[in-house]
């Protein structure tokens, strides 16, 4: 009887639970939107008419490039809202053309290589109009080419200039970063590598790693070959580490601890700090486009005292190391997947103290030069207005993570605009 009177009870419970949720559900106010594709969300506070309104983190914040109907939850910390987004694309793809390049010779021509530039939210397919050379004779011919959309939204058509030359020109190595790797372990050649060439076409690659020991620490030399369908060969060297055994953190701080010597004084406050290191990683590591991300310790150290070079991560991996050995509290940060091209790494830190936080971000990465403004001890209010110049750059579960200090203490006039 017990038993039976437990099971009751117990179902009893979950209807009550179910009620409960479906009332939650149904007690927040619906508010129905429609967004063109590519454009940003519109304010909390203009959808609801409340001032205290707000979007409840956590959402595909990249959903407002993906057509589709989307439900996200806002709250003014009193009433729940439920906004039914619809995301259509009924804009055509805008394209800036460019003058291309061909080896007389060359297979055929590629619609995808005359865009310069395009406004598209989704994804694109490019084609010709009309004929198109065989490339097999010397002359500028004008072709004409249309962009179409996942949506099915077709551009204008566009004319440009393609160009079939005699090619004498061999590519360019545009990137060739510094290698690293430990005894015994496979070595990724290509990592960093960037290939260009005047003419479009295949670019044939080779690494000649002959006088590389992998079994025996030490320093190497590289050779690389990059070779046109023109058969224009143009070389390029670099040099890897072979370390003898895996960088320890004690190695790392041995290093740093030189650096801070130098760097940091004792009357400075944890915000000077902050800014000493920022000045110091981004005056160490020159940019490349990708690194090894297995190994915190390894990135920092290769970076700052090996390569010279490094992407977001190792610039990410030097500033966390740095904020580990002077003890100021951080918060590591990695974009979310699918915001925008690629992935990006920064981190928080907390130059206040535990019982009054003034939390900050902190990016010691060098932006491109186009958008260039400081990275350093940024608010909230100023990485979302960067957010609106560089779509998605630092978009983020703002949920895990606590909310800046209000106050501007590294001033960004370029992007006060988009506050």
């Amino acid at each position: 009887m017990k038993n039976k009177c437990a099971a009751l009870i117990r179902i009893a419970l979950a209807a009550v639970c179910i009620l409960a949720a479906f009332f939650t559900v149904s007690c927040a106010e619906k508010i129905e939107y429609t967004l063109e594709a590519g454009k940003e969300l519109p304010n909390a506070v203009i959808l609801t008419g409340n001032s205290n309104a707000a979007y409840v983190a956590g959402f595909d914040e990249d959903c407002v490039n993906k057509p589709g109907k989307y439900k996200i939850s806002l709250t003014d910390g009193e009433k729940d809202y439920i906004l039914h987004l619809t995301v259509v694309d009924e804009t055509a793809p805008i394209v800036t053309p460019k003058h291309v390049y061909y080896a007389v010779g060359t297979e055929s021509a590629r619609a995808e290589d005359f865009i310069a530039a395009i406004n598209e939210a989704d994804e694109y397919t490019a084609y010709f109009v009309g004929d198109v050379p065989t490339l097999d004779a010397i002359g500028d011919y004008d072709i004409q080419f249309e962009v179409k959309d996942k949506s099915g939204n077709v551009s204008k058509t566009y004319t440009s200039l393609l160009s079939v030359i005699y090619d004498t020109e061999a590519p360019t190595f545009a990137e060739v970063p510094e290698l690293s790797a430990y005894v015994g372990e496979a070595v990724a050649y290509r990592l960093g590598l960037v290939v260009t060439d005047n003419c479009g076409g295949e670019i044939t690659v080779e690494v000649d790693s002959s006088r590389v020991d992998t079994s025996t620490p030490g320093d190497y030399t590289v050779t690389y070959s990059a070779a046109d369908g023109q058969g224009n060969i143009s070389y390029a060297e670099t040099t890897i580490h072979i370390y003898d055994a895996q960088v320890t953190a004690n190695m790392l701080y041995d290093k740093l601890d030189a650096v801070i010597a130098t760097i940091i004084t004792e009357d400075m406050t944890a915000e000077d700090k902050c800014r000493a290191v920022y000045e110091y990683v981004q005056s160490s590591i020159s940019y490349v486009s990708d690194s090894d991300k297995s190994d915190m310790v390894r990135a920092a150290y290769d970076s700052l005292f090996v390569t010279g070079t490094g992407d977001c991560y190792n610039y990410h991996a030097a500033t966390i190391m740095f904020m580990k050995r002077l003890g100021i509290p951080y918060l590591e940060i990695q974009r979310t997947e699918g915001a925008s091209d690629g992935t990006h790494y920064w981190c928080m830190v907390n130059i206040g103290t535990s019982e009054s936080p003034r939390w900050y971000h902190l990016d010691t990465t060098r932006l491109r030069a186009d958008y260039n403004h400081s990275g350093c001890l940024l608010t909230d209010k100023q990485v979302n207005a960067y957010n609106r110049v560089r779509k998605g750059f630092y978009a983020y579960d703002t949920s895990a993570y606590p909310k800046s200090f209000d106050a501007i203490i590294t001033p960004t006039p370029n992007l006060e605009p988009y506050y």
